[in-house]
């Protein structure tokens, strides 16, 4: 359900806020963008059930903007839930859309899922699809913190713990963050490709306005990219 709801009664915190930081420079943007008469998509905020709480899980850019601009009330996409299932759609925001997560952003994701005590104990690749990066990411940043916190044995923090002496298996070299992005991006494309429609033929799938916008995102993005490549062979 899509509706205006009063900017004071939304509660943004840290619990959900899953960016490393927020961008001043974004935030003044979108404000003056909305002084202007810019109308933006709808964040997404919870209702708790019984308690009335209206919990922000996406949008926090777009929310402080609209505060900063005198702008009493937000157009919201509201669901149903509380702080977990407003976390849990909070890992996988602005993946696709927005504000470009930063390797920092989507670390940060990752190291609030494994310090939360119900989403640490899910399996690795569920946690990983929350978060909207690869199991890889999420195994490695678990180890390097795991190590951080055992400390002492002459292990330096954020570094893999010596192998035993008597292991002398080959170990495969970490993949470098461009690595996992071009996998991360390689496997979206594969997924667009296997659908069983042509373009003309996509509203089988009864797409919203919001996937209407993400659409028209994902195919800038990825013409100017396309252009780019091709210019710099």
């Amino acid at each position: 359900m899509t509706t205006r709801i009063s900017c004071d009664l939304i509660e943004a915190t840290s619990a959900t806020q899953c960016r490393k930081k927020l961008s001043k420079e974004y935030i003044d943007l979108y404000c003056e963008d909305l002084k202007n008469g810019a109308i933006f998509p709808a964040v997404d905020v919870f209702k708790e059930k019984g308690s009335g709480r209206y919990i922000l899980a996406n949008g926090f850019h777009t929310l402080i903007a609209h505060i900063h601009a005198e702008i009493e009330s937000i157009e919201c996409n509201v669901h149903e839930g509380g702080m977990r299932e407003a976390l849990a759609f909070a890992f996988g925001a602005n993946s696709e859309h927005g504000l470009r997560r930063s390797n920092a952003d989507k670390r940060h994701t990752v190291e609030m899922a494994l310090k939360d005590p119900y989403f640490s104990q899910l399996p690795r690749q569920e946690l990983a699809d929350l978060c909207r990066v690869t199991k890889r990411s999420v195994q490695r940043i678990a180890n390097q913190d795991a190590v951080g916190d055992e400390g002492g044995d002459n292990v330096t923090p954020g570094k893999p713990r010596p192998a035993n002496n008597d292991d002398h298996r080959p170990t495969k070299p970490e993949p470098t963050q461009q690595e996992i992005e071009r996998g991360e991006l390689r496997a979206a494309l594969g997924m667009v490709k296997a659908l069983p429609y042509d373009g003309p033929d996509v509203g089988k799938l009864e797409l919203t306005e919001a996937d209407i916008v993400d659409l028209e995102y994902v195919s800038g993005w990825t013409a100017g990219a396309a252009l780019a490549l091709r210019a710099a062979k």
